[in-house]
């Protein structure tokens, strides 16, 4: 029974109760009034009860109205051509539910053209349950599920249970149980339902354990037999102009409608090729399927892709360089998840002082792939590139390394080295490329065994008879470390720039190496690690300090 319906319940109590004694008073006094009242005074106390009674059956009536519509408006019938479809586009939660546990909490957020439903918490341990509205699901043969999902932590994740019930004395049945980390990604799930009826619901449990925030949004409930709304959106064969959109059926599609940078593209098969895309730009689409009898689906999680560069042509004057330091995000790569959910990332100084690109440590693969280099004008090509793994601090392993290369996009990868050793700091790596063509591509693949990840800066492809300057290791000694205050930074240079950097990346400290000596006074600070960061024009060294 909701709280609406509960308050109804009481007020039509206490009129019942109004009408029962107003009866009994107006038997017995009927016959008794003269003897304790006179008359007209009795005419008085009866119209005085009947206004009472007549106002506290009206607040009922008004009561029990508004509740009713309330219901109505919270009553969804799931059928072949009507599915129940929630985007959480209001401000507040209609028609759900949230119980909790401790501080935990579900709230509408604001996203990227979007609200979500968001989990938050204060205490590890904390939980709520986001509970769906009652649906009726008993007239038709069988009902699909879906909605899509993201949630991020580093070393603790937080936990998202989805679970259905077939009534609301039922117990909560387990459809899947998710902990992943990408901040970036948004993942769809579908189930086929089972054990329907007309008092149907489903719910998110969101657990806090040590991880950030738990997001969900576009859920959907549809007959089977009906138009579903298109899942698991992909782009795949990307190229500077062209990509190929896939995404997953039910059977009951007769047509699509893809939805592309906002413009509308009819599409009878799927995977469909678009072409004519500017390169190196972001690209969005979404889809809805087109059934029969005029039926149409909702629109699709919509799904972002990169269009490549343009072929870049490398040659003996003008090597290709990237540092990873002109932008948060990628430019002239892309990232394929070979399986997991962690990715490549560019780190802006977070983890590493300068950006570099990181793979995410937590298990799984993925690739980093460049964009088409035509090296063929190349007379002795190399790829350089400066590499670091270090040991787990949990397990002592290490994540690993593979670098290779494909002449096109058609060909298979070929392994150029595979690095299974961890390492101290950071290496510099040069390797001959065999078989130059004019669509070369080079890869990074990441494989995490829950170590410390993998960094990658500084790619550089030209002529290994060029004149790439081979760097001076910057050697350097912070003293004391850790320390309570007080440092002397030594570097075997005598001139260059050095910098300190808290967790976050944030510069809080600057000098000048002169005769090759700085110092600084950290006693200001509060306690826990910095980076000094020292650097010249040709070589970075960074070292890690400990305030106590």
């Amino acid at each position: 029974m909701s709280r609406c319906e509960y308050v109804a319940f009481i007020f039509l109590k206490i009129v019942a109760q109004k009408y029962k004694f107003f009866l009994f008073f107006w038997k017995i006094n009927y016959y008794f009034a003269k003897l304790f009242i006179n008359y007209q005074s009795f005419i008085l106390i009866v119209k005085s009860m009947r206004k009472s009674f007549i106002k506290t059956l009206f607040l009922t009536f008004v009561i029990s109205f508004m509740c009713l519509m309330a219901s109505a408006q919270c009553e969804f019938t799931v059928t072949n051509s009507q599915p129940f479809i929630e985007d959480f586009e209001g401000t507040t939660f209609e028609c759900w539910t949230v119980e909790t546990v401790g501080a935990g909490n579900w709230t509408t957020m604001a996203g990227s053209g979007t609200t979500l439903a968001a989990f938050s918490f204060t205490n590890v341990g904390d939980e709520a349950r986001l509970i769906s509205p009652v649906l009726d699901i008993s007239g038709v043969a069988g009902a699909t599920f879906s909605f899509s999902y993201s949630m991020m932590g580093l070393y603790d994740m937080d936990e998202l249970v989805v679970s259905y019930r077939s009534s609301e004395t039922d117990s909560w049945h387990t459809l899947g149980t998710y902990s992943v980390s990408d901040y970036q990604n948004f993942f769809e799930e579908t189930f086929t339902l089972t054990d329907l009826s007309a008092t149907y619901q489903v719910s998110f449990l969101g657990r806090g354990l040590g991880g950030y925030m738990i997001f969900v949004d576009n859920i959907e409930i549809a007959g089977e037999g009906g138009c579903a709304r298109p899942v698991s959106l992909n782009a795949t064969d990307i190229s500077a102009s062209s990509a190929l959109l896939g995404w997953s059926t039910t059977g009951n599609e007769e047509s699509w409608v893809i939805d592309l940078n906002g413009q509308m593209i009819n599409a009878d098969t799927q995977p469909f090729a678009v072409s004519n895309l500017e390169p190196q730009t972001d690209h969005t689409f979404t889809v809805k399927a087109i059934c029969g009898g005029g039926d149409e689906s909702g629109w699709a999680t919509p799904v972002t892709f990169k269009t490549l560069c343009d072929v870049i042509v490398v040659t003996d004057d003008e090597p290709y360089f990237d540092d990873f330091e002109s932008s948060d995000y990628f430019v002239c790569w892309q990232t394929e998840i070979v399986s997991g959910i962690d990715n490549w990332v560019i780190d802006p100084g977070y983890l590493i002082v300068n950006n570099t690109a990181f793979f995410i440590w937590l298990g799984g693969e993925a690739m980093l792939i460049s964009t088409p280099l035509d090296i063929t004008a190349v007379t002795n090509p190399v790829l350089r590139f400066n590499h670091k793994q270090l040991l787990g601090l949990n397990y002592g392993t290490v994540d690993q390394l593979i670098v290779g290369y494909r002449t096109d996009k058609n060909d298979s990868w070929h392994t150029l080295v595979n690095f299974t050793e961890a390492t101290t700091d950071w290496e510099t790596v040069t390797i001959p490329l065999p078989n130059p063509s004019a669509t070369y591509q080079i890869v990074f693949d990441g494989i995490g065994h829950d170590a410390e990840g993998v960094y990658v800066d500084d790619v550089w492809v030209g002529n290994s008879n060029d004149a790439v300057v081979e760097k001076q290791a910057i050697e350097v000694a912070v003293m004391p470390n850790p320390t309570s205050g007080k440092i002397t930074v030594n570097a075997n240079i005598s001139e260059g720039n050095v910098a300190v950097y808290d967790m976050l990346g944030k510069q809080v400290m600057t000098d000048k190496i002169v005769d090759g000596i700085a110092e600084f006074d950290l006693s200001d600070l509060t306690q826990g690690v910095y980076f000094v960061k020292i650097s010249d024009e040709n070589s970075v060294k960074t070292v890690k300090v400990l305030l106590h």
